[in-house]
């Protein structure tokens, strides 16, 4: 019987190596980690509560959108509002589920490349397009590598065909370049190209430029998808209520309780 078991696990992983073949293996992940992390995914992808907790941060950021254009008589072309992709427009629970944690840069943008996979959360597609038909630009400013290529392309092309497959509107999007001489996850200057117009090639990578606007709103899952904010300095003005002032009004964080800095606390 034991034997008989044994055979059997071996044709399963036989069958699971054949099926992954032409993909790069899960990075490896501690025992420590995995019950708090499947809890988390689990969490994220099949709970009630992500779905009504992103539909809320929307349609709260969309009313606060709204009332700005009104009272401030914004005219088309002259505003907009940037969001962050992974985790705030893009659902990647898929792949947490599949590989546990994102230790590997590289195979997490190889995955992430595949465009079929990663669908759109609750509430983005609206939001998206009513600031649209508001007159306002849509910018997706992400910490994914624009540098990036394997077989299956480059990261920046594969990042705007899977939004356009999720049915997410956009008039640009912005990644970072790892290959800079600058710390990759700080956005500010790729919000600052999206409210100047001026882009600096070393430090960023875009499908596109838009003429410089005013940005009225950000979105995002991690404290540092926000002007000026990181983790550690902002968590230690816990009880600033002026730090926080501008959330909810200008600033919508979405839940991630899967990755983000505060893993690392930088």
């Amino acid at each position: 019987m034991k034997k008989l078991l044994l055979l059997l696990f071996s044709v399963i992983g036989m069958t699971q190596l054949t099926a992954y073949a032409d993909e790069p293996a899960c990075p490896p992940h501690t025992a420590a980690n995995v019950t708090a992390l499947k809890q988390a995914v689990k969490w994220y992808t099949d709970s009630a509560e992500i779905k009504a907790l992103y539909r809320q941060g929307y349609a709260i950021a969309l009313a606060y959108v709204e009332n700005q254009v009104k009272q401030a008589h914004l005219k088309p072309h002259q505003w907009g509002v940037i969001l962050d992709i992974d985790e705030t427009a893009l659902n990647n629970g898929w792949y947490y589920r599949q590989c546990g944690d994102a230790d590997s840069e590289a195979i997490f943008e190889h995955y992430v490349s595949i465009p079929e996979k990663s669908r759109a959360l609750p509430g983005v597609i609206h939001f998206v397009n009513t600031v649209h038909q508001l007159g306002g630009y849509v910018s997706f400013v992400t910490n994914r590598d624009g540098t990036y290529r394997d077989q299956t392309g480059n990261v920046l092309a594969a990042t705007v065909d899977n939004l356009k497959k999720a049915g997410v509107y956009f008039d640009q999007v912005i990644l970072a370049n790892d290959q800079a001489n600058h710390s990759p996850s700080d956005k500010n200057p790729r919000f600052a190209a999206v409210i100047s117009g001026v882009y600096d090639a070393k430090l960023m990578v875009w499908s596109n430029k838009l003429p410089p606007h005013q940005v009225i709103a950000w979105l995002g899952d991690n404290i540092q998808d926000f002007p000026s904010l990181k983790q550690k300095s902002t968590y230690q003005q816990a009880n600033n209520s002026a730090v926080f002032a501008k959330f909810g009004q200008g600033y919508f964080i979405l839940p991630n309780p899967i990755y983000g800095s505060w893993l690392g606390n930088p």
